[in-house]
């Protein structure tokens, strides 16, 4: 067996109504004032006036940051971190799905080390040299899993494209895991951040840097979202559903923090910065054409993927059996009404050569498990149009 270390220091608390009383946290974390930072649409919403409700009741002073937008530019990041600055906050609660959460990161970050965040993207020419603002993250999501990872993904609409600030000292300190904040997501929400969840678990499990913790993790989450996903969608009230769902994304999370990602991430993440494709909808479209390119680099993975897909693949040969991963997730994304061409999302082949090269520069990719050239990116993206 390798030999690997497997890192998880954020605290999870997991059930349902537990986000309605975070004082205890915030008090552990030394905070007597506490931005929540969120979107208008989360702002609005029960689950939230619960959580500021929670706190205020507890004598725990909050200001509430709510101008957080999707994919979140850095001039948006720049805003919302000089706010913070001047608020006294010592803490952030941030309330939402992955793009509030990155922005928390980058906030916190930003109240303690100087300069833009632009400076810290991948690339970029600062570090992270103190540590951030304490920040525990309420995810109302089940596909980021960016509560418990240590990256933040920023958009730079400058230069047309998505990069991250990964520093372990962005892993938040707690994610308070409560599926009854997930009940209103829209469906369109619900599914495609499923298959964003779904998209790590398979990545992670078919990474070179793969390992038994994060196999055990990446299984768990695949056979969570099979049996879940299609009622949580379509049913928004079952709380087991939602519950499962909640459950696989924070598992496929702390499975692709240990063992990478690869194709699909790179990818997407070009697109999203090209194309302003969501994150959630871009993996999703995406997954199944990359797959199909990378069955050769691990034919028994994919095959148990099949199998936890619902396939009937016992007694195939391999190739086969492999391959049934594909059109599981085609039927997946085809049953959940999701993009499932470039064209709907209004991507063109003009965009491939800038989305080729940013797929290309993904400082992941090395993990993929069939090495990709440009002409791969190419046809794969040739594919799904």
């Amino acid at each position: 067996m390798k030999e690997f270390t497997f890192n998880l220091p954020v605290k999870i608390f997991f059930g349902e109504g537990i986000s309605g009383d975070l004082s205890d946290l915030a008090r552990r974390y030394g905070a007597s004032r506490v931005m929540l930072v969120t979107d208008r649409v989360i702002g609005k919403t029960k689950g939230f006036a619960a959580i500021e409700a929670g706190l205020e009741e507890k004598g725990i002073q909050t200001v509430v940051y709510d101008e957080t937008e999707p994919e979140p530019p850095v001039d948006a990041v720049d805003r919302a971190a000089a706010v913070m600055r001047e608020s006294g906050c010592q803490m952030a609660v941030a309330v939402g799905g992955g793009s509030a959460i990155d922005s928390a990161k980058a906030m916190c970050m930003l109240c303690t080390n100087e300069g833009s965040v632009r400076e810290y993207l991948f690339g970029g020419n600062r570090t992270v040299e103190n540590r951030p603002l304490p920040l525990v993250c309420v995810p109302t999501t089940a596909g980021s899993g960016s509560e418990v990872t240590a990256s933040s993904v920023i958009s730079d609409p400058e230069r047309g494209i998505k990069l991250s600030i990964t520093h372990e000292w962005l892993i938040p300190l707690a994610a308070v895991v409560d599926p009854v904040m997930h009940k209103d997501m829209p469906p369109v929400i619900t599914a495609s951040t499923g298959m964003d969840a779904l998209t790590h678990a398979i990545e992670a499990y078919v990474s070179r840097n793969a390992e038994p913790l994060s196999d055990a993790l990446a299984l768990a989450a695949i056979r969570l979202i099979a049996e879940h996903i299609r009622t949580a969608t379509y049913r928004p009230d079952c709380m087991e559903a939602r519950s499962g769902m909640a459950l696989a994304s924070v598992m496929a999370a702390a499975s692709f923090v240990n063992a990478g990602l690869g194709a699909v991430h790179g990818i997407s993440q070009a697109m999203g910065g090209v194309a302003h494709v969501s994150h959630g909808i871009g993996n999703a479209l995406l997954l199944p054409f990359v797959c199909e390119t990378n069955l050769p680099g691990n034919m028994e993975r994919y095959a148990r993927i099949a199998a936890l897909l619902g396939e009937k693949t016992e007694g195939l040969p391999i190739h086969q059996a492999a391959g049934c991963c594909v059109e599981a997730i085609h039927r997946m994304i085809r049953e959940l009404r999701l993009p499932a061409t470039l064209h709907e999302v209004k991507v063109t082949r003009e965009m491939f050569p800038e989305i080729v090269k940013g797929g290309m520069e993904y400082r992941l990719m090395p993990l993929n498990p069939v090495p990709l050239k440009e002409e791969d990116i190419y046809a794969i993206l040739e594919k799904a149009f």
